[in-house]
């Protein structure tokens, strides 16, 4: 057995116990509604790069909403880096992120209700795998389509 101070260190009996009623506390979260981004890979028909937080734990903005803090864009050119340093880009991060159908989870103040923020490429099979990644079938919820986030848009002139 190693010594505390060492790289490796058995835990005691109730330590271990300690750190199971610690995960015991998350036992009653697993289905709480979620808010985040994702992207949809239609050739591999999955959601991927997704980003979320439980929508209990974070706050209203100014303009009544939440959502994670993480930008696609942000998100995106995190992983392009990534697969640069490794010597490859994927097909998937070749191009820019705006080209693969993205989309963000939003909770409205006024009603808690959630919004689906994405472009016209959105169908019915895609919002349910929406739903049920973001533990989104039991609340009311809706579906926007703007311009935004269209294939090939985004914030700045840069995109449209």
């Amino acid at each position: 057995m190693q010594e505390k101070n060492s790289v490796f260190y058995q835990m005691s009996t109730s330590e271990r116990k300690d750190v199971i009623d610690s995960m015991k506390d998350n036992f009653t979260i697993q289905e709480d509604p979620m808010v985040g981004i994702f992207w949809y890979d239609n050739f591999e028909d999955e959601l991927f790069g997704i980003t979320s937080a439980i929508a209990s734990e974070l706050q209203f903005n100014t303009n009544g909403k939440k959502t994670v803090g993480m930008l696609h864009k942000t998100w995106w050119k995190r992983q392009q880096e990534r697969e640069k340093a490794k010597g490859k880009i994927s097909k998937r991060f070749s191009n820019d992120y705006t080209l693969m159908p993205r989309g963000r989870i939003f909770q409205i103040e006024n009603d808690k209700s959630f919004e689906l923020m994405c472009g016209s490429w959105i169908n019915d099979h895609i919002i349910t795998l929406v739903k049920d990644e973001f533990n989104l079938q039991n609340v009311s919820f809706k579906v926007i389509i703007d311009v935004h986030w269209e294939i090939g848009h985004g914030w700045s002139d840069e995109y449209e």
